[in-house]
């Protein structure tokens, strides 16, 4: 059964007010990136015309156009305009980035250009992409253009939300010297708003050389703790400068994927096509649910023409199939909703994610062994204990739980009530990417 033909009757399950005491999920957590068009990046093929239902489908609330090709070829304005009306017309939000090498009134015109009839037609903007990469001591020239760039765009429309600065890693000495040091950025407002609110960056955990182990074990705390550093980072600076509530500064990961050179295109391998891949993002996701990220966007929706930059979550033309990124996108962005809820399962091989509302219960397994079947049970208070092999503990107070057996190399989500009776499983696996299938769904 297609996880589409699903939807409606969930509406009622997953839908309800966030409940107290946890992290709030963003609404605007799933997105993805604009890549690749046809004709960008001097004429290379691209499909995003053809791919905008399957876009829709997978539940992505924010697309961003942003990224090298787009900083340095930016595209003419009925273009952006077709850009932004079709990340609309799938009900996302999009992401705007502009060029650094704009001037002040370049950049006050851009947002005049889609706001000025219609305030908060382009909510989210940023400005600039990985500018250390390949000059990495120019932060004093990205603290000059943030803040002229930054300044135009708020006296335009103080109502837009821009982050900065987009590095392709965090590297803690410049975001730290634009965030509360001697470069700060964070505490002058403009126009009655604050010149920018919040900080992004991108990661690649790795490269040409790596294992399998490599992604299970290293690849997710990798980006764990960056984005815990620039966290931290950024609560100094809210309350040096009294930021508080929605002015709080944001954080995200608008580009993120498993290798920057991708190996292959095999789904059971370790490449950004492979079934793994599609489970690290989902682990990337949770950090982000946990650690109250305003989006994570994985780079890209589809660019096929090359293997080594194949990071796409649509397969190669002409049939385009869904890869793992995209199945385990779409049932995070049906089902964790409202707040994040700890859980754990003491097995360094099997991650767990969990999100709640008042009305219902979502938890994602990830089994990412290469050869172990594991009987498990999901146990939802902190006095229950179970006598399988593997314990899903996720305390929700709940004198309930549900028991299964999660393949090798298989994800599951399980649906609860409110009362922690299970509604819905579903489970996808390498097997299931192999066949090019979504995944099995079973109602209880």
């Amino acid at each position: 059964m297609a996880l589409k033909r699903l939807l409606p009757a969930l509406v009622l399950v997953v839908a309800g007010p966030a409940l107290a005491g946890a992290q709030e999920i963003s609404p605007w957590l799933i997105g993805q990136n604009h890549w690749l068009a046809d004709g960008d990046e001097g004429g290379r093929p691209g499909y995003l015309h053809l791919l905008w239902p399957r876009v829709a489908e997978s539940g992505v609330r924010l697309v961003r156009i942003g990224g090298n090709g787009y900083e340095h070829s930016f595209p003419e304005p009925e273009q952006l305009r077709a850009m932004v009306d079709a990340i609309r017309g799938i009900g996302a939000e999009p992401l705007l980035q502009v060029p650094r090498d704009f001037s002040g009134e370049q950049a006050a015109e851009l947002v005049r250009r889609f706001n000025a009839s219609a305030p908060g037609t382009v909510r989210f903007w940023s400005i600039g992409n990985e500018p250390l990469l390949r000059e990495p001591d120019i932060i004093d020239e990205v603290h000059e253009y943030v803040v002229r760039i930054a300044t135009a765009m708020k006296e335009a429309d103080p109502t837009i939300r821009i982050l900065v600065f987009d590095e392709c890693e965090m590297r803690t000495e410049a975001f730290l010297a634009l965030c509360g040091g001697r470069l700060d950025v964070t505490g002058t407002k403009v126009n009655g708003a604050w010149m920018v609110d919040g900080f992004t960056f991108h990661r690649y955990p790795n490269g040409e050389e790596y294992t399998r182990e490599d992604v299970v074990l290293r690849s997710s705390e990798d980006i764990r703790r960056q984005a815990e550093e620039l966290v931290a980072m950024m609560a100094k600076a809210d309350e040096k400068h009294g930021r508080t509530g929605r002015d709080r500064l944001d954080w995200g990961l608008t580009e993120v994927n498993l290798t920057y050179h991708n190996p292959d295109r095999e789904v059971d391998g370790i490449g950004n096509a492979s079934f793994l891949a599609g489970q690290y993002l989902a682990e990337v996701f949770g950090i982000g649910m946990e650690l109250g990220a305003f989006t994570v966007a994985p780079w890209c929706i589809s660019e096929t023409d090359r293997v080594q930059t194949d990071f796409g979550y649509l397969g190669v033309p002409p049939a385009h199939h869904p890869r793992s990124i995209y199945y385990h996108v779409q049932l995070m962005a049906r089902h964790m909703v409202g707040r994040f809820v700890p859980s754990s399962t003491g097995d360094p091989e099997v991650k767990s994610i969990a999100a709640r509302t008042d009305r219902s219960l979502a938890v994602m397994i990830l089994n990412e062994s290469a050869d172990r079947d594991l009987d498990y049970e999901i146990v939802l208070g902190s006095g229950a204990s179970s006598a399988k092999p593997l314990v899903v503990k996720v305390d929700v107070g709940l004198p309930a739980g549900h028991a299964g057996r999660l393949p090798r190399q298989t994800s599951v989500l399980v649906v609860f009530d409110a009362q922690g009776r299970a509604l819905l499983q579903y489970e996808y696996g390498v097997d299931k990417n192999l066949s090019e299938l979504p995944p099995a769904v079973t109602q209880f």
